[in-house]
């Protein structure tokens, strides 16, 4: 089998639903979607789905505010009234000790707020009425935002692909891209399981399987994958779904954790987790030190979880840069190439908005947020996007 698009997406993450959407939109474009298993089925459907705005890289803010305004509003970004994200609108939370910590989430509240996101500093007895199980005698700064929240990855990426395949979109789940095919300067299609796929364009947003797509085409990609842990916990009561997701400076691991099904609580960690060679290769083993570490920092952090019973665990991968931003954009030296990887924990909170960029991008259009500080470039040249909390998952 032989076939031509304009574009060839591979990976059928919620990036690559977002870009194909956002392509398809154009209408004078035609697009597949590539994915060596079902829509969904690789690093989203383990993304703990959470929607924030707070971010202290301006590029990070500027995208996450866009994709947080499509959330609010999924039907209307997507003009499908079957269109849902699951959003849930519990608000965000950060809190910080003292020290450098919380000068630094003070300052990042204020240049969030000139960028235009409803964040902005709490009291302590007013952070408390907003979340009535939080302990905070340690914590003297806390940042709020009453419009974000939590969503459904699965949910997100299937609404997508279905206003995507409404405007022509050829989605090819099972149909792995076993290379790209290069010809002189430029990528002139990919070949798959399927068979040969000509593109004038195409994008990799395979995530943390970027090295097997693109390790062998003559620059180094600056990735690591890692195993990224996520463990549910209940306590005492049933912890309710309209909590405010909270993420926790004072802890090393720079914890989050967010309200789940059945009343738990979802808890993860915004460091670096054990480095793998092969993203299928993910260990779904809890860690004794890790599940003590986080028991004993919820029951610290939250009312009724003295005695905190695991309930459930998952494992999924992290595509990590050394900056913990993404790199997007056009591949150096090959022509057609456009690139989305190294997330770092981003990729479903920034994928709305992101998808119209790499879409713009792909056309040659300028883009609605400037994706040049995210070039690959910057790794040799160390204008790294490095956050106001140092290297992790809250740039």
């Amino acid at each position: 089998m032989t076939e031509h698009f304009d574009v060839v997406i591979v990976g059928a993450g919620v990036v690559g639903a977002s870009t194909a959407f956002h392509l398809a939109q154009r209408g004078d474009v035609s697009v597949a979607v590539l994915d060596r298993g079902e829509p969904c089925s690789g690093g989203t459907a383990k993304s703990c789905a959470i929607i924030r705005s707070h971010y202290s890289v301006p590029s990070n803010i500027d995208l996450a505010l866009r994709s947080l305004a499509m959330f609010r509003d999924f039907k209307g970004a997507l003009g499908d009234e079957r269109a849902d994200c699951g959003f849930v609108n519990s608000g965000y939370m950060i809190v910080a000790g003292p020290g450098s910590v919380a000068d630094a989430l003070s300052t990042n509240l204020a240049l969030q707020a000139a960028e235009g996101a409803a964040t902005y500093p709490v009291a302590l007895d007013d952070a408390r009425a907003l979340h009535p199980l939080l302990e905070l005698d340690d914590v003297v700064t806390v940042g709020y935002e009453p419009e974000s929240g939590y969503a459904d990855p699965i949910a997100t990426t299937q609404s997508f692909f279905r206003a995507a395949a409404n405007k022509g979109v050829v989605v090819r789940p099972h149909t792995e891209a076993l290379r790209l095919m290069i010809d002189g300067p430029r990528v002139v299609g990919v070949e798959t399981s399927a068979g040969i796929i000509h593109a004038g364009q195409v994008l990799s947003a395979v995530g943390p399987w970027s090295s097997n797509l693109l390790g062998g085409i003559g620059f180094d990609l600056h990735l690591e994958v890692s195993e990224h842990l996520v463990l549910t916990f209940r306590g005492e009561a049933p912890y309710s779904a309209e909590y405010p997701i909270v993420k926790d400076l004072t802890t090393d691991n720079k914890m989050y954790f967010r309200p789940a099904a059945d009343g738990v609580i979802l808890a993860g960690t915004g460091d670096h987790g054990e480095p793998v060679e092969d993203a299928d290769g993910l260990s779904e083993d809890v860690s004794p030190a890790l599940l003590e570490t986080q028991r004993v920092q919820i029951a610290h952090r939250v009312r009724g979880f003295a005695a905190a019973e695991l309930v459930g665990s998952w494992t999924g991968p992290y595509d990590v840069t050394p900056d913990w931003n993404p790199v997007l954009g056009p591949a150096p030296g090959v022509e057609g190439l456009q690139l989305a990887y190294g997330f770092s924990g981003h990729g479903f909170k920034l994928a709305p908005a992101l998808g119209g960029c790499l879409a713009q991008s792909i056309l040659g259009e300028s883009t609605d947020v400037d994706l040049a500080p995210y070039g690959i470039e910057r790794f040799a040249s160390g204008a790294l996007l490095t956050g106001a909390y140092g290297i992790g998952s809250i740039s």
